[in-house]
């Protein structure tokens, strides 16, 4: 069975230059499996920050050291209760990395992961936790705060962004209407998927408003949480 978590909650982890983040949490399970947390650090639109690698550290236990992993695939012993734990962290493409907990003993121990920002320039961070390597690809959907549109305007966009370390992949079809089946606003253009650091435009054409209308509407994404897909749409008339 497939455990996965998304960090933080709400909003990116933001950490300036020479900034260490704060102890969060994250499961293992007792079970003896490798647990897998995929990172990536966001700088800007579409471009990823090609520069000095986070320090990443794990503490195990409540009295546990604080232990760093460096991004170089080594394998380091993590201290904690009866025979600890084992960690690496292998850097890939595009500012994201992938630690992996191994050999960890079978006990109810909580592990905490900390960041700490190398770069030269603010970095955001996002991460998933997960005993399935592939479900650590995971996307976060990051739309403009609300669509605001007016009866028979020309055409409007929205901003989509993608923050998390997977593809956003987006099924409704352009065509339909957004909002409901009586909805005055009708999606234009959607792209098929968005890659990790991207950001792309949703395209919305409006009808005839007689009052103001408010809508909602939760776009069918590869993102589950629906705070994060979707859309506040505030409909005038011209």
């Amino acid at each position: 069975m497939s455990v996965i978590q998304i960090f933080p909650h709400d909003e990116p982890l933001t950490l300036v230059p020479g900034q260490t983040g704060p102890l969060i949490e994250f499961d293992v399970p007792i079970e003896q499996q490798p647990m897998f947390l995929r990172v990536i650090a966001l700088w800007t639109d579409n471009t990823p920050l090609r520069g000095a690698a986070p320090t990443f550290e794990i503490k195990l236990g409540e009295r546990g050291r604080i232990t760093a992993v460096a991004a170089d695939d080594t394998q380091v012993s993590i201290p904690g209760p009866e025979e600890g734990g084992t960690a690496s962290c292998r850097p890939l493409p595009d500012g994201i990395y992938l630690l992996t907990v191994i050999n960890h003993s079978e006990s109810r121990t909580t592990w905490k992961l900390r960041i700490t920002n190398n770069a030269d320039q603010t970095l955001r961070f996002v991460w998933v936790n997960s005993n399935i390597t592939d479900d650590t690809f995971q996307p976060w959907m990051a739309l403009d705060d609300q669509l605001s549109i007016t009866s028979r305007s020309p055409v409007s966009f929205v901003v989509a962004r993608n923050w998390g370390p997977g593809t956003l992949t987006i099924e409704d079809s352009p065509g339909t209407p957004v909002g409901g089946q009586d909805s005055p606003v009708v999606l234009l253009h959607r792209p098929a998927e968005i890659a990790p650091h991207g950001v792309d435009h949703l395209a919305f054409s409006c009808g005839d408003v007689l009052s103001r209308r408010e809508l909602e509407h939760t776009f069918k994404t590869n993102d589950d949480k629906a705070d994060h897909t979707t859309l506040r749409i505030l409909a005038d008339p011209s």
